[in-house]
């Protein structure tokens, strides 16, 4: 039934309205409450942790490359001293932290916080830069050349 014809047969019937007036309600307040905010700060660890790989990467290795063709123009002349192997080895060591480390702590992180798509392009950025850093040398001989430097 319609609420017209209940309120009219319920008066046909001889009910009274109710004698209390009925209580004004407040307004509701249409705001949204927002009850869990979303996390932005794995955004963030991923986009530092991208431009720490990709320019970080781009850097040493013009820097390496710089610096070892430096060093083999002065080991040609017989000037080539500790001080270049040891700048030369810092450069190789900080293009294997940025290359390979990195991407691997952001796909360790990405699983961490389960993260799947995260932690599959970072661990495809460490194949990726590993493949690149192979074509260079092999590991066993950019640990040795890291080593001697400083030794």
């Amino acid at each position: 039934m319609s609420p017209k014809k209940k309120k009219k047969t319920a008066r046909a019937h001889g009910r009274a309205a109710p004698a209390t007036p009925i209580p004004q309600v407040r307004p509701v307040s249409r705001t949204p409450v927002v009850l869990d905010a979303p996390r932005r700060w794995p955004v963030v660890a991923w986009v530092v942790l991208a431009s720490v790989w990709l320019l970080g990467s781009a850097l040493f290795a013009l820097l390496y490359l710089a610096e070892g063709l430096a060093l083999v123009s002065a080991a040609a002349t017989g000037s080539a001293g500790q001080q270049a192997r040891q700048t030369t080895a810092t450069y190789l060591a900080a293009l294997v932290g940025c290359a390979v480390v990195v991407p691997l702590a952001g796909a360790v992180v990405g699983l961490w916080l389960r993260r799947w798509v995260a932690a599959g392009l970072f661990a495809a950025a460490v194949a990726f830069s590993a493949l690149l850093l192979l074509s260079l040398a092999s590991p066993l001989d950019i640990l040795t050349a890291i080593g001697r430097a400083f030794a």
